[in-house]
């Protein structure tokens, strides 16, 4: 009872931190995502058969992970970018959006449209699918989707993870690394669209990697490309240590999974 009754009131205490679900998939606007918000009032008080507490929901809330996108030092950062090659503003807030924003980054690309990120500032005024989406920055529906496609590969890097877009709303995979009952799979399918399934891909490595594996563009007085290099690489870093074979970047940063 009082373990309910502390999650209702750190509930009431972060709502100003939940934004509204961005809303299902239409014909005219296809969404592959929703935000956290349709995932929160079940991963919460979750305990594995063995007793294991395996609840994520306001653990991910507080991460830098859930406040990528609203990261005050990296919108300055990028902001700051900007005032110095106003004329790679659409480069730089591309490629600045892919991972600080990915669900909303993800839709533009599929789409074939422009990486925006300040028309999604501020957060907490977010009007429209879109700002929602970009608000919930690393959010569930994101990584838990992310297939094994590519997994390791160069072509991975940099936010170019891939979703499963052949099925339609409601039968579309969200993967996790436990087994689920069909009870909980009604469940789930109801509350969030998603069909959730087992798969181990979700605790290896090389899923951070498609994000955490960033290259950058260096650009020079124009605006032009003047080289390339290496910003976050601990991918890399982790492959070629002795804990390749022992332990992955889940296995560390994300214990209680």
């Amino acid at each position: 009872m009082h373990k309910l009754l502390l999650v209702f009131l750190l509930f009431v205490l972060l709502q100003p931190c939940f934004v509204v679900s961005a809303s299902e998939s239409t014909e005219e606007s296809p969404s592959w995502f929703r935000t956290a918000d349709a995932c929160m009032a079940c991963h919460n008080l979750l305990v594995s058969p063995a007793g294991e507490d395996v609840s994520i929901g306001l653990d991910w809330r507080t991460t830098m992970m859930a406040n990528a996108a609203r990261d005050p030092y990296w919108q300055a950062a990028v902001r700051r970018e900007v005032q110095d090659h106003p004329e790679a503003q659409e480069a730089i807030e591309g490629e600045c959006s892919i991972c600080h924003m990915p669900m909303q980054r993800y839709q533009t690309r599929i789409t074939g449209q422009k990486g925006e990120l300040f028309a999604h500032l501020p957060v907490n005024r977010a009007e429209s699918d879109a700002d929602r989406l970009a608000a919930d920055g690393v959010s569930c529906a994101l990584c838990h989707q992310i297939t094994d496609e590519n997994f390791g590969k160069a072509e991975s890097f940099v936010g170019h993870f891939e979703v499963d877009r052949t099925q339609p709303s409601g039968e579309r995979r969200i993967y996790g690394p436990f087994e689920v009952d069909e009870g909980r799979v009604t469940i789930m399918r109801s509350a969030s669209q998603f069909r959730p399934q087992e798969s181990s891909h979700i605790q290896e490595s090389e899923l951070c990697a498609t994000c955490h594996t960033l290259y950058t563009n260096a650009l020079g007085p124009g605006g032009e490309v003047i080289g390339r290099l290496p910003e976050q690489v601990p991918y890399l870093e982790w492959l070629h240590s002795d804990y390749h074979d022992t332990q992955s970047c889940q296995s560390c940063h994300m214990r209680s999974l």
